[in-house]
């Protein structure tokens, strides 16, 4: 996940002030981000068809749960539809702002989980 994916992610949910937060979220932030998204794709809430949410909604929840220490429902249920980006805009979003890799490893998975939001998100 890279900054600019989840920064857009989080403005079709409504979240425009998380998504700008996004951006310039500290490659800390950004670890937990993913770990918190990683934590509710394979533990968090399921869908009604028995799936695992979708990755922009996994990211989205974890990215307001990392701005704001606490976590909630994203301020829309359902994605509003951006503009489509070039494939240029696509690859640069893609690529830029991505973790470090090798220090998310040794934070090990699931970094940034907190008990009230393993409480919030039970299933």
């Amino acid at each position: 996940m890279s900054r600019g994916l989840i920064s857009r992610d989080l403005l079709e949910y409504g979240e425009g002030e998380a998504s700008d937060w996004a951006l310039t979220c500290s490659n800390d932030e950004l670890m937990r981000i993913c770990g918190v998204a990683e934590w509710l794709l394979l533990k968090g809430p399921s869908t009604p068809s028995g799936g695992s949410m979708m990755l922009a909604t996994a990211s989205s929840l974890a990215a307001v749960f990392v701005h704001e220490g606490h976590p909630r429902k994203l301020k829309r249920a359902r994605r509003k539809k951006l503009p489509e980006l070039s494939n240029e805009d696509s690859k640069r979003m893609s690529s830029d702002g991505l973790p470090d890799l090798k220090e998310q490893d040794r934070k090990g998975h699931f970094y940034g989980m907190s008990e009230e939001a393993e409480k919030f998100w039970e299933k």
